[in-house]
């Protein structure tokens, strides 16, 4: 496993990548989800085998399930260290990782890395940026889960 130090290095070689859905290539495209799986892998908090596949998604899965994808494969490999809304007062670690419920979604579809609060880098139409998330139009204010990839979780489940 990474130090918190060293995970925010190897999240930050993402930044710049073009958004394409569905993507796991550094520097050619990634989404939110895979960017989040992909940062797991080279943080060395699982392996590609036993996360398995995301699933297909589409441009509007979540407004038609109420499956939280995302948040339960954040469970297999972290654990759920908050629950809160995004704002400057909120606390969340370098390395942590962040879902929000965005776009009136009944489910969480969206997700960040935590570099130093409120900064983090989340990949959206513009491609991989790191952003004030309590100012971003999409994460402000929301309800957000943190979670710590550096605790060891059972990736069996």
């Amino acid at each position: 496993m990474k130090t918190r130090t060293e995970a925010i290095a190897i999240a930050r070689t993402w930044l710049g990548t073009p958004y394409v859905l569905r993507g796991h290539i550094k520097g050619a495209g990634c989404d939110c989800g895979t960017l989040l799986a992909e940062y797991l892998i080279e943080i060395n908090a699982t392996t590609r085998e036993k996360l398995g596949a995301l699933g297909l998604y589409s441009d509007d899965w979540f407004c038609n399930t109420k499956d939280e994808r995302y948040l339960r494969q954040m469970l297999r490999f972290c654990t759920l260290a908050a629950d809160i809304i995004c704002r400057p007062g909120a606390q969340a670690l370098p390395g942590d990782l962040v879902l929000f419920r965005v776009v009136g979604s009944p489910v969480c579809n969206h997700g960040a890395i935590v570099t130093a609060w409120p900064r983090g880098i989340h990949a959206q139409y513009d491609g991989v940026r790191e952003v004030d998330l309590t100012s971003h139009g999409l994460t402000a204010y929301r309800q957000m889960k943190v979670f710590n990839p550096f605790e060891v979780r059972n990736a069996g489940i």
